[in-house]
Order: structure tokens, then C-alpha cells, then sequence
């Protein structure tokens, strides 16, 4: 749980490529003063893979802009 008390306890499948499931953006305001904590278990048969993305609509240049990234690379988690 999160100081601003969202909690997301979820299970999801993704069948094939380009899969997503895309939360309101409410549910993670960001605040200075708040510590935000992401925590997630992952499986996949797959050797690379974008796992969670949290920044901009594909709408919006990312230039200079803070993100998340976990994906799987060659096999390996990677966090960005």
C-alpha cells in the first residue's frame, strides 16, 4: 500500500504480442512528499519483453520527461 493508500491487486494473461492493459493515470498521482512503491510478480516464456511502462502517452515527447521501465532483455529483468 502506497502513503497515498492505492493498492492494486490484480492477475492478468497476455496472449499474443502488442497485449496491454493501460490503468488511469489517477491511480498513481505523483507528489514529492509521497514515497511510491511498485511492487509486481512476472512470469513469461518470452526472452525480451516490455513488462510495465509509467510515463507519458504516446502522445507526449518523453524528451526529458521521468519514467519507469521494467522489461525482460535476452532473458534478463531490467529496470530503467
Amino acid at each position: 500500500m502506497s502513503a497515498a493508500g492505492v493498492s492494486i491487486d490484480a492477475e492478468a494473461e497476455f496472449a499474443g504480442e502488442g497485449s496491454y492493459i493501460e490503468l488511469p493515470r489517477q491511480l498513481l498521482p505523483h507528489s514529492r512528499d509521497d514515497e511510491e512503491i511498485i511492487k509486481m510478480t512476472v512470469t513469461t516464456d518470452h526472452e525480451n519483453a516490455l513488462i510495465f511502462w509509467h510515463g507519458q502517452t504516446p502522445t507526449i515527447s518523453g524528451r526529458g520527461q521521468d519514467y519507469i521501465a521494467i522489461a525482460v532483455q535476452n532473458g534478463y529483468p531490467v529496470f530503467r
